[in-house]
């Protein structure tokens, strides 16, 4: 429990800060009305504006937040369930 608590937390904060990130990246684009409508029914939108923002804008933040923060994350899970022999 001693790191897979702290990685499921950081799962948690990153993914949601990720997400205000991202949605934040597609209302800048698109505007407030069709970034909530791509939460619904078209997450992928939302899946890629990272990416998009690196490549275009060379802003980078927002894939190290997720996909830092993810493999961190997965990292405690991995050396937590070594440790307890799961």
């Amino acid at each position: 429990i001693i790191f897979k608590g702290p990685a499921f937390l950081i799962y948690f904060i990153c993914g949601f800060w990720g997400l205000s990130i991202c949605f934040h990246i597609v209302q800048d684009i698109f505007g407030t009305f069709l970034a909530f409508i791509s939460l619904f029914l078209f997450p992928a939108l939302i899946a890629f504006a990272p990416w998009y923002e690196g490549l275009v804008n060379g802003d980078w933040m927002a894939l190290m937040v997720i996909y830092g923060g993810g493999i961190v994350a997965t990292g405690l899970v991995f050396i937590g369930s070594s440790i307890d022999g799961d």
